[in-house]
């Protein structure tokens, strides 16, 4: 029985080690797509409400993203707020996520940005726009990264 096969059938993308920070729950968007076959990093909307970040700027902020959501996989309710979670907003934590692209050893240490394509979210190691998160290591085999949040492009405010 080949266990290597197996696992990349059912790997399921999620914390891997590191200290975390989890708060809230915070509450999450209108129909935001959670699946265990990719990353949860989420971001704010304009009514401070989660949703799963993706390629381009956020939509409340800029270039910032906020946590990892500590989500099942499901689809959140169609009212804006009605569903919550709580999310790790750790930048210690580390998080195995796929790839979009070929992976290569000389990535590690290098930033990357967040795609998320039907609903799945993969690390999109071919840009740097973003800088969204650090590539610790590398899974070349099964095209896995192992990230954590780039402290210079988490979602910080001040209260005034």
């Amino acid at each position: 029985m080949n266990k290597v096969a197996m696992a990349n059938k059912t790997a399921k993308f999620d914390y891997v080690f590191g200290s975390r920070l989890i708060i809230g729950p915070v509450p999450i968007g209108a129909s935001e797509v959670f699946k265990n076959t990719g990353g949860k990093f989420v971001w704010f909307d304009t009514s401070r409400r989660i949703e799963v970040a993706g390629s381009g700027n956020n939509p409340d902020s800029g270039a910032y993203i906020f946590g990892w959501a500590l989500a099942p996989a499901y689809t959140a309710s169609s009212t804006e707020g009605g569903d919550s979670c709580m999310v790790d907003v750790s930048t210690n934590s580390v998080y195995r996520i796929p790839a979009d692209a070929a992976v290569l050893a000389t990535m590690r240490g290098k930033v990357c940005d967040l795609v998320t394509t039907s609903n799945v979210q993969y690390a999109d190691v071919g840009e740097a726009n973003e800088d969204y998160l650090i590539i610790v290591d590398v899974d070349i085999k099964n095209q896995w990264v192992y990230v954590r949040m780039n402290p210079a492009h988490i979602y910080v405010t001040d209260i005034a």
